[in-house]
């Protein structure tokens, strides 16, 4: 407390005596002066007095504050108070907005006994670039020396001033300096000089800037074609004034002016590159959300790739990222939805989707999970029945739509995440290729994955040995081997699906347990191994969890693999096959094995599929993900 009312009398003496710089003996007087009259406002002021000791610690901790400088000359120590220079600088730079022909205040201009460090030097570029960013807080009370080099003496600035005021400043001096005499003229000519044929464009450059200087720099700022002809300008401009043995006042303050402006000019070019850049980056990005798989998370996103493998992420920020996702998820006023929705496979994992890719995902999905559901319940079924026990979903339609509802969560958690969102309704209506709903209710799963309970029953029991049929022998046997109704209603909850993957499972690790086994015998496999490890560890991340790598490949051929006939359709997917493994095999011998990495056979599909034997096929997406799966599946099975 008695430091924050020790400076506030610093600066009330300093303004009083209209000088930043205070005699410390002068001071220490007024202040012996002011605790006699104000002693009982003021009693821990009086420790400043009995002891010069305690008042130099306070000193001291305002220069580590950076609130005063002390300095000592002729055997006497000055206070310098660093906030009075701050304020006449900041006072200068308001009067310069009202008369712009006022020098800017530089560092050979400050006060005797005020040393040049109260200000932060630093170079023009990196000062000014803080302050266009915003990084410069305006309440620090910081002092500022612009540095320009060449013997330009540095630009004192306070934090408070606002940069964008001084570059406007800077532009009505540039624009007061090119209407003196025939600078415009000079200076125009030089440009032409510099740029044969652009003499129309120049000379609308220079129509704008002394017009509407401010729309000049606006459209500076929003497109960087118009900085060559701005450096140009100041390049001139500085040529003509380093010819000068002696710079004036006025030649420093022409200096300072375009010295501000081309490092601005810089800055807003480099903005614009940004953001052609990132502009070009969320087009890519927005490209590839309409690509297989169609369903991403927002890890996935960040991992988005342009087509020379560099990460797009890097070509933006992380906030941008987000930023331009939740513009793509808020709903607009023209539409009930937003081009990208959110759904959710449970309470933590949400993926993102185009709005137009979820119809045909859910068409796709549905053909996979009928195939596995299926097959899945026909071996599931089929084995209850041998053991002569019957299940509730195998006699009931209730039962049988809880039944393929608890398969459809095991066999595609994104379908049934996707049948549960809550924009499905009207996606649903604004396609009507693909009727969901009716009256608002969610058709049954049996009506949209097209499966028949009479049918799959009819199927397994046509297994089933011929005494199964006999109905007084399988009533007995069914009596003596039946379980309890809730052993039967525990059975009823498993997943047949569940079971099939498990066994699947199994069986692919059963026979890479034994292609590594016999590697083992022979040393010179090693490679081999080692590729099959590494086309594992791919499987894992680009087939689902709930699905196989075959049926991922029977699934995207679906999508690229269009042709009428079975026979063109068996012919194409055979010459596309035989194209990919010729490739494989010519990859494998020239690659090492550790290059083998999901990124590697990703840029290797691209490449395969941007080849014009290829480019015909029209759906590039899924012909792509079905090269990669292809791919790892080959060097997965390599014998």
């Amino acid at each position: 407390m008695a430091s924050n009312i020790l400076f506030t009398l610093l600066k009330f003496y300093s303004s009083k005596q209209r000088t930043p710089v205070v005699d410390e003996g002068e001071f220490v007087d007024y202040l012996r002066r002011y605790v006699q009259h104000h002693e009982e406002d003021a009693p821990e002021l009086n420790t400043y007095i009995k002891s010069n000791e305690a008042l130099q610690s306070e000193l001291d901790g305002m220069v580590g504050k950076h609130q005063i400088a002390i300095t000592t000359q002729a055997g006497k120590q000055f206070i310098v108070v660093i906030s009075y220079v701050i304020d006449e600088c900041t006072q200068l730079y308001e009067d310069m907005q009202r008369n712009y022909s006022h020098p800017f205040p530089n560092v050979n201009e400050l006060p005797k006994h005020v040393p040049s460090d109260i200000a932060v030097k630093d170079q023009a570029s990196d000062i000014i670039y803080k302050m266009l960013d915003g990084k410069v807080d305006p309440n620090e009370r910081t002092l500022y020396c612009i540095l320009f080099g060449k013997g330009v003496p540095g630009l004192l600035m306070p934090s408070n001033v606002s940069i964008h005021d001084v570059i406007n400043i800077c532009l009505k001096k540039l624009q007061d300096l090119l209407r003196k005499g025939d600078s415009h003229d000079y200076f125009q000519k030089k440009i032409n000089g510099a740029n044969p044929g652009k003499e129309i464009s120049i000379k609308n450059f220079f129509s704008s800037l002394l017009g509407k200087p401010e729309e000049t720099w606006l459209a500076l700022k929003n497109n960087g074609d118009a900085f060559y002809y701005w450096n140009q300008l100041c390049y001139f401009i500085r040529q003509d004034c380093i010819k000068m043995k002696d710079l004036n006042a006025e030649d420093i303050n022409v200096l300072q002016t375009i010295g501000v402006i081309e490092v601005a000019a810089s800055y807003y070019k480099n903005v614009a590159a940004e953001k052609v850049l990132k502009e070009a980056a969320f087009k890519v990005l927005d490209e590839q959300l309409v690509q297989a798989p169609y369903y991403f998370t927002m890890d996935e996103i960040m991992k988005f790739k342009d087509q020379n493998g560099t990460l797009l992420i890097t070509k933006y920020s992380e906030d941008d990222l987000h930023e331009h996702i939740k513009d793509l998820t808020s709903y607009s006023k023209t539409s009930d939805l937003p081009p990208l929705l959110i759904f959710k496979e449970n309470e933590t994992k949400s993926y993102f989707i185009v709005k137009e890719s979820v119809m045909p995902l859910i068409l796709r999905l549905s053909n996979d999970a009928r195939e596995l559901i299926h097959d899945s319940l026909c071996k599931s079924w089929y084995r209850y029945l041998q053991k002569y026990e019957v299940l509730s979903e195998m006699k009931e339609q209730a039962a049988f739509e809880r039944c393929l509802e608890r398969e459809l969560k095991v066999c595609s958690p994104i379908l049934y995440a996707l049948l549960n969102a809550t924009f499905l309704p009207l996606i649903s209506e604004d396609t009507g290729k693909l009727i969901l709903f009716h009256d608002g209710v969610l058709v049954p799963y049996s009506e949209l994955l097209m499966l028949r309970r009479n049918e799959i029953y009819t199927k397994a029991r046509s297994k089933l040995p011929f005494w199964y049929t006999m109905p007084v022998v399988s009533w007995i046997l069914s009596a003596i081997h039946r379980k309890s109704k809730a052993q039967r209603q525990k059975d009823s909850e498993k997943s047949a699906t569940a079971k099939l993957l498990d066994e699947e499972k199994a069986q692919a690790d059963a026979r890479q347990d034994e292609l590594d086994a016999k590697d083992a015998l022979d040393p010179k496999k090693n490679r081999k191994k080692e590729l099959r490890r590494a086309a594992t560890n791919i499987e894992a991340q680009i087939v689902p969890a709930s699905s196989t790598i075959d049926r991922e490949l029977e699934s995207y051929m679906s999508e690229w693999n269009d042709r009428i006939s079975k026979q063109a359709h068996d012919d194409l997917e055979q010459d596309i096959n035989t194209l990919i493994r010729d490739y494989t095999r010519r990859v494998l011998r020239t690659n090492k094995t550790e290059a083998f990495t999901r990124d590697r056979i990703a840029s290797l599909a691209e490449a395969l599929v941007d080849t014009p034997t290829l480019m015909k096929i029209k759906n590039h997406p899924a012909l792509k993900r079905y090269v990669e799966l292809y791919m790892v599946k080959l060097i997965k099975n390599i014998p």
